[in-house]
């Protein structure tokens, strides 16, 4: 899987050498909070960066790379990193962009007993939307929420091969 998201940049630097003007870089830093199971609680935090190219005006691809630790309100310590390629569709408003999501990549977690640590494949969708802060459009205001799915079934606590939900808030920042 690690060898499989080299190759996706490679074609993502190839198809952006042949883009639009209209086309751009953006670089985004987000927080946030994750459930992992049917109770409506915090479970644990997340942190997200990404790097998206534009793909016209309706499309994107983004890399992401984030960090989350869940706790579950006792200080449990769970812990996992990520590392995403995930595609965008985005429907251009005159005040916001929301957009849809769909991504793969690889998830790595570190647990404090039992199987302790291990790699999984892992697919996320979700949706979102971002707003422009300034007049020239270079800084955003993005927030989304989505669901992660893992295939790690160790039988821990947030390690059941099921989903967990992020919602996140932060900031990109556009440049050509």
């Amino acid at each position: 899987m690690m060898r499989f998201l080299p190759c996706l940049l490679l074609l993502i630097t190839v198809q952006s050498a042949a883009a639009a003007e209209l086309d751009h870089w953006e670089f985004g830093a987000r927080i946030g909070g994750m459930i992992t199971d049917n109770a409506v609680r915090l479970d644990g935090s997340a942190e997200v960066l990404t790097l998206t190219r534009s793909l016209g005006d309706k499309r994107a691809i983004e890399l992401e790379v984030s960090a989350d630790q869940l706790d579950f309100s006792m200080d449990y310590g769970l812990r996992h990193t990520t590392v995403s390629v995930n595609y965008l569709e985005v429907n251009r408003e005159p005040l916001w962009d929301p957009y849809v999501l769909i991504g793969i990549g690889v998830s790595e977690f570190d647990a404090p007993s039992g199987i302790t640590e291990g790699r999984d494949a892992m697919l996320q969708f979700g949706t979102g939307g971002s707003w422009e802060l300034t007049e020239n459009g270079q800084l955003l205001l993005r927030g989304d929420v989505r669901v992660r799915y893992d295939l790690n079934d160790s039988g821990q606590p947030g390690q059941d091969g099921w989903g967990d939900a992020i919602f996140t808030i932060g900031l990109s920042y556009r440049f050509q």
